[in-house]
């Protein structure tokens, strides 16, 4: 038996780039619902779903990431999570597969990003991990991404 210590996230494809969600906050993997939108919302927020009686905002994560944003179709995914305080639901390219990355690949992110904490480095790349707390403080909670003429449409 190996005394690894080793960290499962669920890995994710946004645009072009590759990023994590820990394993402990999934709930599950969808395909697309349909949803209401909101007027006057943050543009990350998509809208709202309605997920087996309850309501929850849908992120569109290729605005928080700066990523060209594509329209939604049927076999669009999307992964509701559980942080602290809320659920959401957030739209995602592709989703791969539970990865375990041992401890001694998994880094600090610079500060310059608010949305990723920590970065995965392993064969296939770089996978950034999705910081959800920040990301829902800022998107549900009252404070808004700073405007970005490619994130509105």
């Amino acid at each position: 038996m190996s005394d690894i210590q080793t960290l499962p996230f669920l890995w994710c494809r946004i645009g072009e780039q590759s990023y994590g969600i820990p394993i402990t906050q999934v709930i599950e993997v969808a395909a697309m619902v349909a949803f209401a939108s909101l007027p006057e919302s943050d543009p990350v927020v998509r809208g709202m779903i309605n997920r087996r009686g309850e309501v929850l905002p849908l992120l569109e994560l290729r605005r928080v990431f700066n990523a060209p944003v594509t329209p939604l179709a049927p076999e669009t995914l999307f992964i509701v999570i559980q942080g602290e305080t809320q659920r959401a639901g957030l739209i995602v390219d592709e989703v791969y597969q539970v990865k375990y990355w041992p401890a001694s690949q998994v880094y600090a992110a610079p500060r310059t990003s608010r949305f990723v904490d920590t970065i995965v480095s392993d064969e296939t790349g770089l996978i950034q991990i999705i910081a959800l707390e920040a990301l829902l403080a800022h998107t549900l909670m009252g404070t808004s991404l700073p405007p970005h003429s490619e994130a509105r449409l």
